[in-house]
């Protein structure tokens, strides 16, 4: 299995671009630029594509941010649970819970469509006491892509709230596919708080007491 100090260090490279957590009822992070902080309170998604290469393969995803209507731990909740995850995550035509690993789920999920559908193991953790759920690719099981890892974050912004932050680097392995699609699959990827959000609101408040079967 991959090594978590690799995983660690791709977090950092994308955690080096996040801005500092927004604080409850006040404005975003200065590093939000004005015309971002206007677009994040206009409903609009802010997006900062990246691709980068290391020894372990050519990654494309980014960051992503968005507010949500709704309190945190409703958008936690909606992450938390495998049985949401194909209405949260773009492109997600299944989601089973493969197993528990202490508080690390293994996740198989299946995304896309056609020649695209992939097929693949993640392992998702909630960290205790802080606001955000990593993920990575479980490799001692069968995949159709060659690796992935990222995060959630989110955290009160006043009025009811949240700023949601999607961290995703994705490598889908050499061939045509990568060549010809990278860049589709790079904007589902960066547009996943809109589903988040389109998912969440309508039902914020009975998510809050979702059963927590299969969740974290």
């Amino acid at each position: 299995m991959r090594s978590l100090n690799f995983v660690t260090t791709g977090l950092l490279v994308l955690l080096a671009t996040v801005p500092a957590a927004a604080k409850p009822r006040v404005a975003p992070s200065t590093t939000f630029s004005a015309a971002e902080r206007e677009a994040l309170l206009s409903g609009d998604i802010v997006s900062r594509p990246m691709r980068f290469e290391s020894g372990e393969g050519s990654y494309l995803g980014g960051l992503s941010y968005s507010l949500v209507h709704a309190p945190p731990e409703a958008v936690l909740s909606a992450l938390s649970h495998v049985e949401t995850l194909p209405q949260v995550l773009p492109r997600t035509k299944q989601a089973r819970l493969v197993g528990m690993q202490g508080r690390i789920a293994q996740v198989e999920l299946v995304q896309g469509s056609g020649s695209l559908e992939a097929t693949y193991c993640v392992l998702l953790e909630r960290t205790a006491g802080r606001p955000e759920l990593r993920f990575w690719l479980d490799p001692s099981r069968p995949h159709g892509i060659a690796d992935v890892f990222g995060f959630f974050r989110v955290e009160p912004f006043g009025n009811g709230r949240s700023l949601v932050t999607v961290a995703a680097a994705l490598d889908l392995g050499s061939g045509l596919t990568s060549m010809l699609f990278g860049g589709a699959v790079q904007r589902t990827v960066l547009g996943a708080p809109r589903q988040i959000r389109e998912y969440v609101e309508p039902r914020a408040f009975a998510l809050l007491d979702a059963p927590g079967s299969s969740g974290l």
